[in-house]
């Protein structure tokens, strides 16, 4: 008899991250920084169905915002994942292209980029995102 597998062997995206608030913007209630599988995002909150606190780790669930116009390059692997651009909430997110998942600093969905760009499967590309929503579960 064999054994099931808990896990999946393939790349499939966990809509759920463990995300620890490190702040939370007193001036703009949606404004939160995580911190995810050791990398600090400035993220606009979504959903949130209670209080949340600085410290404490919750199961967030990442949504890209990408504009129609969106900047995308295929480009030499980097170790940096994500480069925040000005004082906004807008990134560069560097990894690869994996079918309908995005590789970085987490792994994410692509928002429908693989049908625009096939040719970038399987490549380490460049990806400017207006923002990152965070929906707390």
């Amino acid at each position: 008899m064999a054994t099931p597998l808990k896990k999946s062997s393939d790349l499939t995206a966990n809509n759920y991250k463990k995300a620890q608030v490190v702040s939370l913007n007193e001036h703009i209630e949606e404004d939160v920084t995580l911190l995810i599988e050791g990398t600090l995002v400035n993220c606009l909150i979504s959903y949130c169905p209670y209080d949340i606190e600085v410290g404490r780790t919750y199961n967030v669930e990442l949504t890209l915002n990408i504009p129609e116009d969106y900047e995308i390059a295929k480009i030499e692997p980097r170790v940096l994942l994500t480069e925040k651009i000005d004082c906004g909430y807008a990134y560069f997110l560097y990894g690869i292209l994996h079918d309908d998942n995005f590789l970085t600093f987490t792994l994410l969905k692509d928002e429908g980029i693989h049908y625009d760009h096939p040719e970038l499967n399987e490549e380490f590309i460049k990806l400017r995102v207006e923002r990152i929503d965070a929906s707390f579960q």
